[in-house]
Order: structure tokens, then C-alpha cells, then sequence
């Protein structure tokens, strides 16, 4: 309903807003409203109306006016110019923008051109008579997490209702292990690509040897722990720092000096990976001494994982301009992911050659659901490991890994999903990066328990290809911490 409260002043610019808040909608004085943040309770002009609200969008209102900002420092210009954050600040302004106008392009001035101010303090800087606010619509999104969060809730119930047994710890006998730092000359950077290697030390290599992968904003030091715990084990693990997606392009995003990384950094990632392997067969690098098996296994963590999955041959389905369409007329709360795929409909990507000597891929916090569709993996023939997390809400695993994962055609492919994992479980930060600092509410619970309990799943994965056989399916458990694991038959009989 429309609500009216008298003529406004006129002649007044950037001084109007109508806000709409709990089904109603309000034309105010932006002064007016300033009055009424500074004494709620004794305001005569807008108090009255105000309360006619319920107390929890007024207090939600109350709070959004007097919110400070944090838009001081130098990062905000280079992210508003990545691509991800052009089309975030689009959805934005569906919910703050001039009347019968697009919000996107004035919402984005605003935020380059003001620096530590509050919400109403932004309203006042917007170079138009009059502003529209839609509340409702937060609160809707508000309304459409919590629905994804009851959904990966459904997710767990659906999980422990199966029937699945126990799968004892399997006792590895781990051994020394040796590591190196080494650069690589590239045709298609011009620098050289920072790799990390480890090895057995003294004793025979398994069949395959593992290319490591690390998501954006990463590093390979980051996912050391991953690749020791492989190598203690036999397995020798090659990991590549993928340079303007890693944790220094994320610094020179808070300095100022670059835009935000997304996927225009995808088609150099695939080229990474492609150089090392060919590096490594024709013996320019070698594991120390030892040069490495005939045959290999891919590993990622997120866009890492991703880029993986591509070069084994997953493709790009038509039709992602629609799809992108559909996914993004709101903001992406509930599957931030779609943000990166959607950024492909802008870059041409080859098409997937995948190395004959590959064997399986393993992926931890994948996503792919807009670029797949319902084909886009079934060309893969090979083993994958998909693992998910219960708290994963950048690529939740109901849409990121669950349904993509019904596509494998491989009876070996296995889905793992960990409970109390989130999208940041797979990260060690093991000295100090005071730009990952990540609190639990990011990381999940108990992230050494997770960490112990991925390397198991794998350790398996890796083992049942050598051995020629299927890997287990039921439930591990390490500590606190478990995680199911199952074919396509069982997820088949997943209902949430």
C-alpha cells in the first residue's frame, strides 16, 4: 500500500526517498528521515508512521541508516572494476536506484566517490531528485539464504537416513618426504611459474603422481599440507602457484594495484597446468633425482578444481547466456559461484584436449553447475572424486556438487560430502598471511580434523585406481568429523 505523508518541499534535489518496508511504501524528506535516526523515539513527523511498523523491520531500518560504510582504502576502485563486482553492484541497484531508472550505474558512482560515510549519509550524495529504497527486497533475500541453509539441513537428514556402513581408517605407513621450490620458464607468462615439489624420500614412487591446483585468491603453500600428506604416503605432488589468481593478486587488490581476479585468468591456469605436465615428460623438471611415473592424477581445490575438470574434457554447454540470465536477476546469495561462471560468457575458452596419460581427477569445493548443465560432464570417462562441505555456502553442495555429479559416467566416480566443512576447510595458513586470516564462521569446525579426513578420501581414491578397483562407499569419520561417500546409485536415493 501506498502510505501518504503531505506535500514534500519543493524544489529540493537528492532530498526524496520512498522506502519500501514491511508492504509499506513511504515518499519521505531525507531530512526527515535523518531526524528520525537521531531520535527515534521523540521524532513527531515520522515517529507516528514509523511505528506503524513491527519492531523488527524498524530496528533493522534504524540500523541500515546508521550503518557505517567501509569504502576507505585503495581496494574498492579495482574491485567495482572487476567484472564480479560491475554485475554485484548491478543487482544492488534493484534495490536502491532512481525512479523508473536503473540503479546499477548510479549506485556504482556513489560507492567510487565516497569514503567512510554511513547508508544516509549515501543517500544525500546521490546526484537526483529523488531515490527509491526497496527493504523488502532484502529482507527477501534474507528469507531465500535461510531457505538454502534449511535445504543443506534437509541435505544431512537425507545423508544419515542411509544405510551406509562404517569404513575403517586404513593404516598407511608414511615415510619421509622431500620438497622443492623451483621456477618455470613459460611461453605464455612473462614470468616464470612458481611450482612447489614433494617426494618420497628413500623409498619406490607409486604409479601416478599428482598435479595440485590451488582456487582463487590461493597459493600452493596454502594446500602444503595436501600435498605432503600425499607424498608421505608415495604419491609425489606437483603444485602450481597459478601467478594474477593467488594470494599476491588478492594483495595488490587491498593496495589498490589491480582489479579482482576472476575468470579472465582461466585460460592461463589451463595453460599452467598444460606446461607442467610437459615439462615434467620430457624431463625438464624431474621429482629430485627421480624422474616421475608414466601416468597422473589431477587435484584442485575450487577454480583450481574447475580448471581441472575442463582440461579432462568437461565443456561448456550452449545456452549459458540464458542460463546466466535466469541465475543472476537477484543477488547471487545463494550460490556466489554463479558470479565467476556467468563472467564466461565474455571469454572464449578452447576446447578441451585432455592429456592421454591422465587417470582421474580428484575436486574439493568445485562448482560448474551453469557451465555443465545437465551434459557437461558426461564426456568425462575417467575416475573424479567430487568432495563438497555441509557450511560450504560459496559452492553449496546441493547445487555445485551433488547434481553436477549425477552426470559422471565413470561406476569408480565417488561424491564426498564432509559435515562441517565449509568452502575454506581444504586452507592451512601455516605462518603469517595477514590477508587470509579467515575466523571459524568461514573455515568450519575443526579444519585439521577435515583436512585429515580429505587426505584419507583420497589416499583411498588414489589406491582403488592403482589397484584397479572401486573405492568404498559409506561413512569415515575422523575425530568429530565425518564424511559420506557415495556412487550414483546412492545419490539417486538422496530426497531434500
Amino acid at each position: 500500500m501506498l502510505l501518504a505523508l503531505g506535500p514534500l518541499a519543493p524544489g529540493q534535489a537528492a532530498e526524496r526517498l520512498t522506502l519500501r518496508i514491511g508492504g509499506l511504501e513511504l515518499p519521505l524528506e531525507l531530512q526527515q528521515l535523518e531526524d528520525w535516526v537521531h531520535q527515534p523515539q521523540r521524532n513527531r513527523e515520522l515517529g507516528p508512521w514509523l511505528n506503524l511498523l513491527e519492531p523488527g523491520p524498524r530496528r533493522d531500518l534504524l540500523r541500515l541508516l546508521q550503518q557505517p560504510l567501509p569504502l576507505q582504502g585503495n581496494s574498492i576502485g579495482p574491485l567495482l572494476d572487476s567484472w564480479a563486482g560491475q554485475q554485484l553492484v548491478q543487482q544492488l541497484g534493484t534495490l536502491l536506484r532512481p525512479p523508473e531508472q536503473e540503479g546499477g550505474p548510479l549506485l556504482l558512482d556513489l560507492l567510487r566517490q565516497n569514503n567512510n560515510i554511513n547508508a544516509l549519509a549515501l543517500l544525500r550524495a546521490a546526484p537526483t531528485p529523488s531515490l527509491r529504497l526497496d527493504l523488502d527486497a532484502i529482507t527477501e533475500l534474507g528469507f531465500r539464504l535461510r531457505g538454502q541453509l534449511q535445504r543443506q539441513l534437509a541435505l544431512q537428514r537425507s545423508l544419515r537416513a542411509l544405510e551406509l556402513p562404517p569404513v575403517p581408517p586404513e593404516p598407511e605407513a608414511l615415510g619421509p618426504v622431500a620438497h622443492q621450490n623451483l621456477q618455470l620458464a613459460v611461453a605464455h607468462r612473462p614470468t616464470a611459474l612458481p611450482l612447489e615439489l614433494w617426494w618420497p624420500q628413500g623409498r619406490p614412487f607409486r604409479r601416478h603422481w599428482v598435479l595440485l591446483s590451488h582456487g582463487l585468491g590461493g597459493s600452493s603453500d596454502q594446500l602444503g599440507w595436501w600435498a605432503r600428506g600425499l607424498a608421505a604416503q608415495g604419491w609425489p605432488v606437483l603444485a602450481v602457484q597459478h601467478s594474477g589468481s593467488d594470494g599476491e593478486a588478492v594483495r595488490g587488490l587491498l593496495e589498490g594495484r589491480q582489479r579482482l581476479p576472476g575468470m579472465e585468468t582461466l585460460p592461463d591456469r589451463l595453460l599452467d597446468l598444460q606446461a607442467v605436465t610437459a615439462a615434467l615428460e620430457t624431463g625438464k623438471l624431474s621429482f629430485g633425482p627421480s624422474s616421475a611415473p608414466q601416468r597422473f592424477v589431477l587435484a584442485g581445490h575450487s577454480l583450481g578444481g574447475l580448471s581441472d575438470l575442463l582440461w579432462a574434457g568437461a565443456e561448456l554447454q550452449p545456452g549459458l547466456d540464458q542460463r546466466c540470465q535466469r541465475a543472476l536477476r537477484s543477488i547471487p546469495v545463494l550460490d556466489s559461484s554463479f558470479l565467476l561462471q556467468c563472467q564466461l560468457t565474455a571469454i572464449p575458452l578452447a576446447p578441451p584436449s585432455p592429456p592421454p596419460q591422465l587417470d582421474g581427477v580428484m575436486v574439493l569445493n568445485g562448482f560448474g553447475s551453469l557451465l555443465w548443465a545437465n551434459q557437461g560432464l558426461r564426456p568425462l570417462t575417467l575416475p573424479v572424486l567430487m568432495v563438497g562441505g555441509s557450511l560450504d555456502l560459496i559452492t553449496p553442495p546441493a547445487t555445485e556438487q551433488l547434481e553436477p555429479f549425477r552426470q559422471l559416467q565413470n561406476s569408480n566416480s565417488r561424491l564426498a560430502l564432509v559435515e562441517g566443512a565449509s568452502h575454506f576447510s581444504p586452507v592451512r595458513l601455516e605462518r603469517e598471511q595477514p590477508l587470509m586470516q579467515f575466523g571459524e564462521d568461514l573455515v568450519g569446525k575443526d579444519p585439521l580434523q577435515v583436512q585429515a579426513l580429505l587426505l584419507e578420501l583420497q589416499s583411498r581414491f588414489l589406491a582403488s585406481l592403482e589397484a584397479g578397483t572401486p573405492p568404498p562407499v559409506g561413512k569415515y569419520v575422523e575425530g568429530k568429523v565425518r564424511a559420506f561417500v557415495l556412487d550414483r546409485s546412492l545419490v539417486n536415493r538422496l530426497h531434500f
